[in-house]
C-alpha cells in the first residue's frame, strides 16, 4: 500500500514540478522503394518512443498536484512507520 502511495505520489509532484507528461507516439513503417535495381541502403522507419509532452497546467492545477501528491507521500511515510 505504502509503495502504491509513493508511487503515485511521486508522479504527480514530478508531474507538478516539471510541467511535463510522458507521450505515445507511435513507430513509421518504412518507405517502400519501388523499380530500382542497384543496391541501396534501406531507409528504416523508426520505432515507437515515448516522448516528453508540455502538461499545460495551471497555476491552480499545479498546486493541486503537488497537495495531492505531498499528501500521498506523507500518508505513505506514515504507512511505513506503522507497519503496514
Amino acid at each position: 500500500m505504502s509503495l502504491t502511495l509513493i508511487v503515485v505520489g511521486a508522479v504527480l509532484v514530478s508531474i507538478a514540478l516539471f510541467n511535463k507528461v510522458p507521450q505515445y507516439v507511435p513507430g513509421r513503417m518504412p518507405v517502400p522503394r519501388s523499380g530500382s535495381g542497384v543496391a541501396t541502403a534501406q531507409r528504416t522507419g523508426a520505432p515507437p518512443r515515448v516522448r516528453l509532452a508540455s502538461a499545460r497546467l495551471t497555476e491552480q492545477g499545479r498546486a493541486l498536484l503537488t497537495t495531492v501528491g505531498g499528501s500521498a507521500l506523507i500518508v505513505a511515510f506514515f504507512l511505513s512507520l506503522s507497519g503496514l
